[in-house]
């Protein structure tokens, strides 16, 4: 239910001057409203489009040592001349973002006439596949690998970057305590690791179990396979009770294979 409340009859009438007055002043304010809107729009307008602060100079820091500094230089050489308020930041910053080789970009103004750019590179500690890196923050990224053979191979088809380097310095530390040194960790698309040593061992490990078979090995390492290194090829840890031996064929075709090895719990 609604109610309308009547106006007194005897409230005091507005007088034609006042009436006039009321409205002149609140003309006036929507009129310096009106001009302040337009004024800032205008600025605003101006300060994004107007080229009267150009850029004069860009500075350029960061420590490059697999960047170009020249390809940097003519990615960032069109921005000079720019207006200092008008110029896009994020998209000078995408731009650079997007060269493989940039791990983080950061852009300030500094007034009145400079930008100021710092690039960090990343850092490949392996190498991921035939045409890409691995960051020491496991980010996988494309690259000319022709210069980075003395990298390790480190590279999962299903499995996350970030697990297997984990996985890879875990193993580098145990091997190294045998002064030995790891330079290939493959896990393949069923889980399964293939390791590769320096002077080209392979371990075969297996997706189970992995630390298990691991610390076995190393247990035997000095007594067993030691003695034997240079005439072992590939090492088969994929056995519950024990590990399997390929021996290089030289050996085999030199000598008779039962007294190459002649502990048969192995």
């Amino acid at each position: 239910m609604f109610s309308f409340r009547k106006q007194n009859a005897q409230a005091k009438k507005r007088t034609p001057n006042e009436v006039a007055n009321f409205n002149f002043a609140w003309k006036s304010i929507y009129n310096w409203l009106l001009l302040v809107i337009t004024v800032a729009g205008g600025i605003t307008y101006f300060v994004q489009h107007s080229t009267l602060l150009p850029i004069k100079t860009i500075k350029l820091s960061g420590s490059f040592e697999y960047i170009e500094q020249n390809d940097i230089e003519a990615i960032l050489r069109p921005y000079v001349g720019e207006g200092f308020f008008s110029l896009d930041i994020h998209a000078v910053q995408k731009v650079l973002s997007d060269k493989s080789w940039a791990d983080s970009v950061s852009i300030r103004r500094v007034w009145p006439d400079r930008l100021e750019i710092n690039i960090i590179e990343k850092k490949p500690v392996a190498r991921w596949s035939k045409n890409q890196l691995l960051s020491d923050k496991a980010m996988v990224y494309d690259a000319d690998t022709a210069g980075f053979s003395g990298l390790p191979l480190v590279h999962a088809v299903n499995s996350q970057p970030a697990d297997l380097l984990r996985q890879f310095y875990s193993l580098s530390r145990r091997f190294n305590a045998l002064e030995e040194i790891l330079v290939s960790l493959r896990q393949d698309s069923r889980g399964a690791l293939d390791i590769e040593l320096a002077d080209g061992l392979i371990i075969k490990v297996g997706r189970n179990d992995v630390d298990r078979k691991i610390e076995r090995l190393i247990t035997i390492y000095q007594q067993q396979i030691l003695p034997r290194r240079l005439q072992i090829m590939r090492l088969d840890l994929r056995y519950s009770n024990g590990f399997a031996v390929a021996w290089k064929k030289e050996i085999l075709e030199n000598r008779d294979e039962a007294s190459i090895w002649s502990n048969s719990n192995v």
